[in-house]
């Protein structure tokens, strides 16, 4: 299964890359343009005849093996392709100023070059050839795409046999019986969970339940599964209802006229188990049937392992199955294990039994599983045995229960995220998943469609990430606000990641030590995990030639001995992270390398010969040691994300720094005075940066025209905005920081805004106005030592937290004129602001000029107070706070 998952996706990205306009007009260039469509139409040939196989033999499967090496090595071939021709593009502009890749490329290497590539791709060609060739001598059996195969339920349940749901069951008969239902028309509850969780099961226990049969006047149960037919749904509901069977010849007029003539004059339940489609369309086609039918107090279920379906169909909020705790396991697994047993188990039993059923994970159907696999051992040495073995594993073989249901909700999802979760089995479980990262990985290995537009990835690795999250592939969903920005982060629950394993086969492993000797020599995407032990890049390529993704430990403590200031001669390599402790030399041979994390690295400049990775599209040297990037960056022309996390020893910029178009992330903009570095105006053409960016050196921009040539405002997806001026004793007197602040207006969709070392004596008026901050959530200000007046701040309705440190001038928190404060009456409020910290303001006296006490935090819980000597008392706030720390501030006295 490891090479049908990839096999199909992979054709369609050989194919798109050999009709790529590059590679065709340097096909054609080098007179190979007819290889190239004979190329693309084998490959059509290949991909129109595996994609609705079935069931295949060995060789047959040993035959698409045998065409998964192929076709990856004439996505190599054309990767190689599209390398030169970007890079005859970048002589081809200005060969002069190219000192580094005339060297590395010289001219009398040309026809070395292009013959070499005539004789790759004719090579590749001719092994395709013979794929082709013998490809009808198989016996492929077919699905026929008319035949869906759907799980069928009921609504009968033993109750007995159910352990740890009954406060589930409680919670939404509750909610059935409340007399609001009564006077509502109809309802619609989903419980959703993911796959093996027992949702069905919850929902027979509610079904029947004896307060539920007498409440309700009809009860109906449908499993709907992958078939959201309207027809036949309502076939099944009058067919329940009435006991009518000669529903088939009745159109859909006569079925509702019979719909309405049933449910009428019933206050009902339906139960839709196992919906899978998130059609607004069609559920809005059924629900207004349904609703307008329904009589007073009628109640949907819905069961579903997607949350989106939850969202359409639900109007009453979700009920979200948790996993069974410790205690609950264990009473199932019990019933099942020891049921049949005519004498009670014995310690001995019962200890191997608590290990067997933590690695059990809290999934009703993973304990049942196991235990009905154990019922009827009673050998210790099997119990020994068994306790021993990776249950999830053993239980992903596709004669469980488990495997089928996990498979029926992945093989719901679209081809191309089921390539991307499946890549997924490359993270340990347990592993903290940033979803920024995966999607850079994800668009490194060409698994997200480009669809001839490079602009969308990112929101095309969004909407998958989504999608996986909406069907609990993924969980532990957090969105927290770190250093540098927001962070979104995902896990994989245990069973997701074993299917996942199960699917990818032998070409996604987790290394977790040198002589590993689970990993396979054809493995694509590699996680090295051992911290301890540290194996070299080099060696990593020389075991595993077929390499695609390699991720090395980020062991920030840990002393490596071996050197590694080269990286490897790769032609495979398409995406590496490795954290390197001596400097790097040599970075260009690398030419299919898309994602390139040297974060964390003691090295203190690049290699120039990284400016010729044209295809690389992330770069990471967080919190390494550099001082200066290569000088001829701005050919990197397909560089999106440039990550300078903590790269506090970053002296400047290159100079054509703007001819970074592609660019979406760059986190950190260094600016400095001298002449030979890229100055604020290359900012000007980046306007699709996002997210996180910062701007140092604001002290040496002298010319405010500079300033407004940037035009942040126009850069709508920066959600976040730090600006940095050195400090004044360093770098003296200063006159222009106001103008330079008041030049570098952001957008009015900002959410977070830091401001570090501004020597002005006012703030912008498009501070002092507000209006542009309305959407901010978090304000920082530090190190402002001539301000003496903030601007309106309570006017931010969302502003939730507010860190003033080091404002010497500072008296008042709300103090200005009265235009200031024009309109707001007797108090002021700060409506949203949870987290207040001020720090080291000497002269601050008050919340108010006029009256502290007219200044209200009514949401505030947390609240910092350092060294603040004239401050006199607290704050006015609510009953939500929960920590407050005064220091150093001996004259506060509480209001």
């Amino acid at each position: 299964m490891g090479s049908d998952i990839f096999l199909y996706p992979l054709i369609s990205l050989a194919v798109n890359k050999a009709r790529d306009a590059l590679i065709e007009q340097i096909c054609q260039k080098w007179g190979v343009d007819d290889d190239r469509k004979t190329l693309v139409r084998y490959l059509l040939t290949i991909q129109k005849k595996i994609q609705d196989v079935q069931q295949m033999n060995h060789p047959v499967r040993q035959w698409m093996e045998e065409v998964d090496a192929a076709v990856q090595q004439v996505v190599d071939v054309l990767n190689e392709f599209r390398y030169e021709a970007l890079h005859c593009n970048a002589i081809g502009e200005d060969a002069a100023s190219l000192k580094v890749m005339k060297h590395f490329f010289s001219s009398k290497n040309t026809n070395v070059i292009r013959s070499r590539m005539r004789n790759k791709l004719t090579k590749a060609l001719r092994k395709v050839a013979e794929i082709v060739s013998v490809m009808n001598n198989f016996n492929l059996i077919l699905l026929d795409p008319a035949v869906t195969i759907d799980r069928e339920t009921f609504s009968f349940v033993v109750e007995s046999e159910v352990i740890g749901r009954e406060i589930d069951k409680e919670k939404i008969v509750r909610e059935l019986m409340d007399p609001q239902r009564n006077r509502d028309n109809i309802s619609v509850l989903a419980i959703v969970g993911m796959p093996g969780m027992g949702k069905t099961t919850l929902a027979q226990l509610v079904f029947n339940d004896a307060r539920v049969k007498e409440h309700f006047q009809l009860l109906l149960w449908v499993c709907v599964s992958t078939e959201f037919t309207v027809i036949n749904i309502l076939k099944s509901i009058i067919i329940q209802a009435s006991y009518r069977q000669d529903t088939i010849a009745l159109n859909k007029e006569a079925l509702q006229r019979e719909l309405g003539e049933i449910l009428g004059r019933k206050r009902y339940l339906l139960v839709l188990d196992d919906v899978w489609n998130d059609s607004l369309e069609k559920w809005e086609e059924l629900r207004n049937l349904l609703f307008s039918k329904a009589s007073s107090g009628s109640v949907i279920i819905v069961t579903t392992s997607n949350q989106r379906v939850a969202s359409i169909m639900g109007t009453l909020p979700s009920h979200d199955l948790a996993r069974l705790t410790e205690e609950h396991a264990w009473g199932l697994f019990e019933k099942y294990a020891f049921g049949a047993w005519d004498e009670d188990p014995t310690e001995v039993h019962s200890k191997f039994c608590r290990t067997i059923v933590q690695k059990c994970v809290g999934v009703p159907l993973v304990v049942k599983s196991f235990a009905d696999l154990v019922r009827t051992k009673r050998d210790l040495r099997d119990w020994h045995t068994i306790s021993k073995i990776n249950i999830l594993d053993y239980l992903l073989d596709e004669t469980f229960q488990i495997f089928s249901i996990v498979k029926f909700s992945y093989d719901g999802l679209p081809s191309h995220v089921k390539q991307c979760f499946a890549f997924c089995a490359i993270f340990p479980i347990g592993y903290e998943i940033k979803r920024e990262t995966l999607i850079q990985l994800w668009m490194a290995n060409d698994l997200i469609s480009t669809d001839g537009s490079m602009e969308n990835l990112e929101n095309k690795g969004r909407s998958i990430f989504n999608e996986l999250c909406w069907r609990f592939f993924f969980q532990n969903i957090k969105e927290e606000e770190g250093v540098y920005g927001s962070i979104t982060t995902c896990k994989m629950h245990e069973i997701m990641h074993g299917f996942a394993r199960r699917i990818t086969g032998n070409k996604c492993g987790i290394m977790q030590g040198v002589n590993d000797p689970t990993i396979s020599q054809e493995v694509r995407h590699l996680h090295y995990r051992d911290e301890t032990e540290f194996l070299g890049i080099n060696n990593v390529l020389m075991r595993f030639p077929n390499i695609h993704t390699y991720l090395g430990p980020q062991a920030y403590n840990i002393q490596i001995e071996e050197q590694h200031s080269d990286l490897p001669k790769s032609s495979s390599l398409r995406a590496l992270r490795f954290e390197s402790k001596h400097p790097l030399k040599e970075l260009g041979y690398m030419k299919h390398i898309k994602y390139l994390d040297l974060s964390y690295g003691n090295f203190t400049t690049l290699p120039e010969t990284i400016s010729t990775l044209y295809s690389l599209q992330t770069l990471n040297l967080s919190h390494s040691n550099i001082q200066e990037l290569p000088t001829e960056m701005s050919y990197m022309i397909n560089l999106r994300h440039l990550i300078l996390n903590g790269c506090d020893f970053l002296k400047c910029m290159p100079i054509g720094f703007g001819q970074l178009k592609s660019l979406q992330t760059l986190t950190n903009y260094v600016l400095t005075d001298s002449r030979s570095a890229g100055s604020i105006i290359e900012l000007n053409q980046l306007n699709f940066l996002s997210g996180q960016m910062s701007l140092s050196g604001l002290e040496s921009v002298r010319d405010i025209e500079d300033a407004q040539i940037v035009n942040l405002a126009a850069k709508k997806n920066l959600s976040s905005l730090e600006l940095h001026w050195g400090p004044s004793y360093i770098t003296g007197e200063r006159g222009n920081d106001q103008p330079v602040l008041e030049a570098l207006a952001p957008h009015n969709e900002l959410k977070y805004l830091s401001i570090y070392g501004y020597s002005g004596f006012k703030f912008p008026k498009w501070m002092m106005e507000a209006l542009i901050l309305r959407k901010l959530k978090r304000l920082t200000i530090h190190d402002c030592i001539n301000c003496g007046e903030l601007p309106p701040l309570w006017k931010l309705p969302l502003l939730e937290k507010l860190y003033l440190c080091t404002i010497k001038s500072l008296i008042y928190i709300v103090g200005g004129t009265e235009k200031q404060v024009e309109g707001s009456g007797s108090s002021i409020t700060f409506p949203a602001l949870k987290v207040l910290k001020v720090q080291s303001l000497p002269n601050l006296e008050g919340w108010h000029k006029e009256n502290s006490e007219s200044v209200g935090f009514p949401e505030l819980n947390e609240l910092f107070i350092y060294n603040c000597p004239r401050l006199k008392s607290l704050p006015v706030h609510g009953s939500s706070l929960s920590i407050l720390k005064v220091e150093y501030s001996s004259n506060i006295k509480l209001l």
